[in-house]
């Protein structure tokens, strides 16, 4: 898997906030990016895709930002299960406009999820892509981490194969772990994307 550098993400960091994760944004997000998951849409409370915390715009002051204006890359990880509509969560920013890292924390000041995001703008639709077919294969609540590099832009018509395979199986936390990579493909063969994936698995 690749190592993040999010900690090496500098500038003063933003002043907290405390968000409410609202059910209806987390279906628009799933419609705007492809994730036809049920959890992601029939649940009372649906768990947020992959690649949601990346791209809301929980920075404080800052505008939720356009779905077609995204990072070259992004990582998203979790410390547990995905958070769900209706939880509340600290948030806290540091990073410039090129790069930047967000921390997510529950009331008692626990790390629930971190996003890191760099580079020049593509597209959304092939990381919704990539994350629906993952969480369809492994599971939307198993998701541990989720690791994007955009390569071409692609456009919401676009037609994409995506495809996955297994690198390694292991236990961390005392959790048995799945790390997959994944491919979204044109069909003349040019690769759009690509994603490194850690997922739970069931013991």
């Amino acid at each position: 898997m690749i190592t993040t550098t999010a900690a090496s993400t500098v500038g003063a960091p933003f002043t907290g906030v405390t968000v409410d994760l609202e059910r209806g944004k987390i279906l628009e997000f799933a419609e705007a990016t492809r994730s036809t998951h049920a959890a992601y849409r029939d649940a009372e409370r649906p768990v947020v895709p992959p690649t949601y915390l990346c791209f809301e715009g929980f920075v404080p002051g800052s505008a939720r930002p356009d779905l077609q204006a995204l990072p070259a890359e992004q990582d998203c990880r979790f410390f547990g299960p995905p958070p769900r509509a209706g939880d509340r969560l600290n948030v806290h920013s540091r990073g410039s406009e090129s790069e930047q890292l967000t921390e997510f924390r529950d009331a008692e000041g626990r790390l629930i999820a971190d996003s890191w995001t760099h580079g020049s703008a593509t597209d959304a639709i092939a990381s919704g892509l990539l994350a629906n077919y993952a969480t369809d294969w492994l599971g939307p609540e198993s998701v541990r981490r989720f690791r994007t590099r955009f390569l071409e832009p692609v456009a919401a018509g676009d037609t994409l194969d995506c495809s996955g395979e297994v690198l390694q199986e292991y236990v961390q936390d005392g959790e048995p772990r799945v790390d997959v990579v994944l491919t979204a493909t044109r069909p003349g063969g040019a690769v759009a994307a690509k994603a490194w994936a850690t997922f739970a698995r069931a013991s």
